[in-house]
């Protein structure tokens, strides 16, 4: 492990969650757009409450590069993943001023890449700790786990939760730090390109592609592993790519819709495959009703 302390020449776009005076340290969160922040959900939580969700603020600022910089975050309506929500622990914040520095660019990870991760223990511009990507595992299903280079210094909490993944070569973000093992030996991010993209896309776009994939997952042709993995090997090559037939329902779904939508725009083709396996059932008549709003034009 090591652990540095430094202050960019240019703000990072790593910022501190704490408390209204900025006294406690809640964790991090990652400039992902120019007026979004990605966190997890259980920074949140310890933040405001077990009430926090949908419309709960929460304090930033970015003592790396922007001293004196602070922003409200409010969690988006379809931003929000905790507990029963989905298999992450996740959380999008849309910010109330102008981020102090340009969004995280992203990157993909790849088994046995080394990486970086930045922290705020008991220091004020960050402590870094480096290790290696081994595999999927952890608590919930979609999580990556990275072997840290020490047994001692890693932790979560307080300070780590919510932290970027970098490129170990590069600063690329990865993913965001969301759990670690108790002997500090390793630790789970929740990678970038498994968490639903409802940043900039405005509140009411959120919420409806959470609502849409939220009807998908009571279809049989996705509650059926043979049924969806039929639909998938139909999907469009650019959606196949960024998708797994065996991943959780819930993670499909959502990143079916978010993809389909957000960034190729064939959310109304891939809604057309499966009213064709659903043959007008029920359950797809809710799933078209949720997504209405977002076929406005956009998709084809």
């Amino acid at each position: 492990m090591s652990l540095l302390s430094n202050r960019p020449d240019t703000p990072d776009w790593q910022l501190r969650v704490t408390d209204r005076d900025g006294t406690a340290l809640h964790g991090a969160a990652v400039l992902v757009a120019p007026e979004y922040a990605l966190t997890c959900a259980h920074v949140v939580v310890e933040a405001v409450g077990p009430s926090a969700g949908p419309g709960s603020e929460v304090r930033l600022d970015a003592p790396r590069g922007l001293p004196g910089w602070e922003s409200v975050g409010t969690v988006l309506a379809g931003g929000w993943w905790w507990e029963g929500e989905a298999p992450w622990d996740a959380a999008v914040l849309r910010l109330d001023r102008t981020a102090p520095g340009p969004p995280a660019a992203t990157a993909r990870h790849r088994v046995g890449d080394r990486v970086r991760v930045l922290g705020f223990p008991n220091a004020e511009t960050g402590r870094w700790v480096t290790g290696r990507i081994t595999g999927d595992s952890g608590s919930r299903f979609g999580y990556t786990q990275i072997d840290v280079d020490s047994a001692t210094g890693f932790t979560v909490l307080p300070g780590f939760s919510g932290s970027g993944v970098r490129e170990g070569a590069g600063d690329g973000l990865l993913g965001i730090v969301c759990e670690a093992a108790a002997n500090g030996r390793a630790g789970w991010m929740i990678p970038l390109d498994r968490v639903p993209r409802v940043w900039g896309a405005g509140p009411d776009t959120a919420t409806a592609v959470a609502r849409t994939a939220r009807a998908m997952t009571d279809l049989r042709t996705l509650l059926s592993p043979d049924l969806r993995f039929d639909l998938y090997t139909a999907l469009d090559p650019r959606l196949r790519r960024r998708l797994r037939a065996d991943q959780d329902l819930t993670v499909f779904a959502s990143q079916l819709v978010s993809l389909a939508h957000e960034e190729y725009r064939l959310l109304g083709a891939v809604l057309d495959l499966l009213d064709e396996r659903e043959e007008g059932s029920a359950g797809m008549l809710r799933v078209r009703e949720a997504a209405g709003p977002l076929l406005t034009g956009r998709d084809g």
